[in-house]
């Protein structure tokens, strides 16, 4: 081997060793996040098909959750062609979840990896219980989902 060749796979080695050590040292776990273009998000508003009342203190639109196998087929298509056989391995996830006024539409939901739908749980549940309580408006609620897909959770 070369002496050039020998030292790009060392620096190249080298560097995966010490991404794979400080994302292992710092707890940080990779997000995947929606694509912008297919999942913008939207809210509910009393127009939604799936409209089903107004509710929380600041009186905000909620839609009931109504996720189609067409919808989800649609969205697994769109996100690379997820094959049905691997749903299992995706929440069909609304990007602002419906406790903050998320709408049930389709430019809302994408295919999250079920083991970050998890720790969106957690999340959705924190803005869930502010918003039912008054402590957190819905923007602010927006703004606390979308810091999980810029700031990486820590490892539980």
């Amino acid at each position: 081997m070369e002496p050039m060749q020998n030292f790009t796979r060392m620096f190249v080695y080298s560097l995966l060793t010490v991404s794979i050590f400080a994302g292992i040292s710092t707890g940080a776990l990779a997000v995947t996040t929606p694509n912008p273009q297919l999942t913008p998000g939207s809210l509910c508003s009393a127009n939604d098909p799936n409209f089903s009342g107004y509710v929380d203190p600041e009186h905000i639109a909620r839609c009931a959750r109504n996720v189609s196998d067409q919808e989800k087929m649609q969205v697994a298509a769109e996100y690379g062609g997820i094959p049905q056989s691997e749903w299992r391995n995706y929440e069909f996830d609304h990007l602002y979840p419906l406790c903050a006024g998320g709408s049930d539409n389709i430019d809302n939901i994408w295919p999250q990896p079920i083991d970050e739908a998890k720790q969106k749980d957690r999340i959705e549940d924190e803005v869930c219980a502010g918003m039912r309580d008054g402590s957190m408006t819905q923007s602010q609620a927006i703004a606390h989902i979308s810091a999980f897909f810029s700031t990486p959770p820590s490892a539980p």
